[in-house]
């Protein structure tokens, strides 16, 4: 916690970093399974597989299924997440102070995460998170999705900011990799789905345990 980051433009995750989705991830993870004949599984074994995009998730949990299978599984889940986006889904505590904190320091804000575009709007709206951020992307906006590092790059050239003065912050080593790799600093949310142990593996610069310990490592 030492280390102060000097940033004009904060990238964020979605998923485990600004919100807790776990359990409406889970519910609609299991209603897919047994759609698809399959078991239930439980939640912190759903959580533990959730940071690569919907498609990535369903093959984790039906590692025997084809291709054509997995494409079902994912508009099933895609139609029962669609409509169970925010019924157990919070923002996590400190979220909202920090974020205004950083607007009223004029940074800029962005999110970048892999769950796709659509769903991910829905759901800043409707917890009235939108205006904060200066641009979304999904992980279906863009041809590559964390942890290729286009949709970092994207949204860093587009903002008009140089690599070394972003941060990406998110609670995968996916956030990590894709950030690295396109020249910007990486803090870890070890609040999140993947715990500490993945941040430390993956490198992350800074980790912190609170959302609003960003107040203190960002400047």
């Amino acid at each position: 916690m030492s280390r102060i980051i000097e940033t004009d433009l904060i990238i964020f995750d979605l998923d485990g970093t600004l919100i807790d989705s776990s359990q409406d991830i889970a519910w609609s993870a299991n209603r897919t399974l047994l759609a698809m004949d399959h078991r239930e599984r439980d939640i912190n074994e759903i959580v533990g597989h959730i940071g690569w995009g919907v498609k990535p998730l369903l093959e984790k949990l039906m590692p025997d299924e084809g291709p054509e299978r997995i494409l079902e599984a994912r508009n099933k889940f895609l139609e029962f997440y669609g409509g169970h986006l925010v019924v157990k889904t919070y923002i996590y505590p400190g979220v909202i102070d920090t974020i205004e904190f950083f607007r009223d320091k004029g940074k800029q804000m962005a999110i970048v995460t892999n769950k796709p575009i659509g769903l991910s709007e829905q759901i800043l709206d409707i917890l009235k998170l939108s205006r904060y951020f200066r641009m979304v992307l999904g992980g279906d906006s863009l041809l590559n999705k964390k942890p290729h590092p286009e949709p970092v790059e994207k949204v860093v050239n587009t903002l008009g900011v140089a690599p070394n003065k972003a941060v990406i912050v998110g609670d995968s080593p996916v956030d990590c990799e894709a950030g690295k790799a396109a020249g910007t600093c990486t803090v870890g949310a070890a609040y999140g789905f993947r715990g500490r142990g993945e941040l430390v593996e993956a490198g992350c610069d800074i980790i912190i345990d609170e959302f609003s310990k960003l107040k203190e490592v960002l400047k």
